[in-house]
């Protein structure tokens, strides 16, 4: 898929894609797929296999724990599913549009091809995820225990 270069340069501000050079961003977005999806769509349940990551392009969507609890709300430019992407693991939660969506996808077997292509490519993908995954650990431990200072309030 061709990408303007305005565009990549936006997607290489993100996390995922930090560091990596303009041909290594060439190739990732050489195997992703674009799609859009109409408000109130489902980009993935709970449970389900994951085998894709989305890039958001444009849009907002909600992300609910597998109770329907609502986690969190993200709009674009961001990913989601990065961290089913790398484990495999079933999704841990339900993402939906909140208005009408514009993602990249980028599945598991192309990814998976194009690191052992590129190993300098995979090292740098997953020392940014790690570093990802870690910043929302982090944010959703503060979360917690806001959670728990203000329930001891009432």
């Amino acid at each position: 898929m061709a990408l303007s270069s305005s565009l990549l340069g936006m997607l290489q501000k993100l996390p995922v894609f930090q560091d990596l050079s303009p041909t290594q961003l060439k190739q990732l977005f050489g195997i992703c797929l674009q799609e859009n999806y109409e408000k109130g769509a489902s980009l993935c349940k709970a449970g389900e296999k994951s085998d894709r990551m989305f890039v958001l392009l444009s849009g907002e969507v909600a992300i609910y724990t597998p109770g329907n609890v609502l986690l969190v709300r993200e709009k674009a430019i961001t990913t989601i599913g990065e961290a089913g992407l790398l484990t495999g693991e079933p999704r841990s939660a339900s993402v939906s549009t909140e208005s009408p969506v514009k993602a990249l996808l980028i599945r598991r077997g192309s990814l998976s091809k194009l690191m052992q292509e590129d190993p300098a490519l995979a090292t740098r993908l997953y020392r940014n995820m790690m570093v990802m995954l870690r910043q929302k650990l982090i944010a959703a431990d503060r979360r917690i225990e806001e959670l728990s200072r203000n329930r001891g309030k009432g």
